[in-house]
């Protein structure tokens, strides 16, 4: 029987939409969103979700490069508007994982910024998870191996332990190839049914 849930969280939790930002980017005359494309890519987000940067000087960085082909006062609506998009959480998923782990823990495992303490403190999830695994603050991120054995370290527990849920298939690949049993995220009754099924 396992004992530590270790839970991603966007795309499982906390859910973004791109209806609003498109919306935005259409209203400045752009006919794509660029936005995107530069912030995730990998030069721009690998710093920011591994510690090398602050959440602001990744914004303040892909300000920057949209400059160059968008001009600046473009680029700064855009990231201003990016910046202040509010995602959903859901609640609901997460008092039911609540209800299966009376005796377990909860640990959120992410590939994050330095504003993730700020984002779960204003969406009301201050203190609902019983570890917080941040990318940022440990200096590697998901999928590399060593972020699940820094984690583990962390939290005390084998990789018998626990299970593993993620909705990205490398990090889901990386957690199997060290033995954690994991499942990838499609909707919340196949994985309720998983946490059930390991963890009672």
């Amino acid at each position: 029987m396992k004992n530590t849930v270790l839970i991603d969280f966007d795309g499982v939790i906390r859910h973004w939409s791109s209806t609003e930002l498109d919306k935005y980017v259409a209203s400045l005359g752009l006919e794509r969103n660029p936005l995107n494309a530069c912030a995730f890519s990998e030069r721009h987000l690998l710093p920011a979700i591994t510690g090398g940067i602050s959440h602001e000087e990744w914004c303040d960085n892909v300000r920057f490069d949209l400059s160059k082909e968008y001009g600046q006062d473009v680029a700064e609506e855009l990231v201003k508007k990016w910046y202040s998009l509010e995602a959903e959480i859901d609640y609901e998923f997460l008092t039911k994982i609540r209800n299966q782990l009376s005796f377990g823990q909860l640990v959120l495992v992410t590939n994050a910024t330095s504003r993730l303490n700020k984002d779960l403190h204003s969406v009301g999830l201050e203190g609902e998870f019983d570890e917080v695994i941040n990318s940022s603050e440990i200096g590697v991120a998901k999928p590399a191996l060593n972020y699940f054995h820094i984690a583990l370290n962390k939290l005390g527990v084998s990789e018998d332990d626990c299970i593993f849920i993620d909705d990205t298939p490398k990090n889901v690949e990386a957690a199997r190839s060290l033995g954690i049993e994991s499942l990838l995220h499609s909707n919340t009754q196949e994985t309720l049914k998983f946490i059930v099924e390991k963890c009672e």
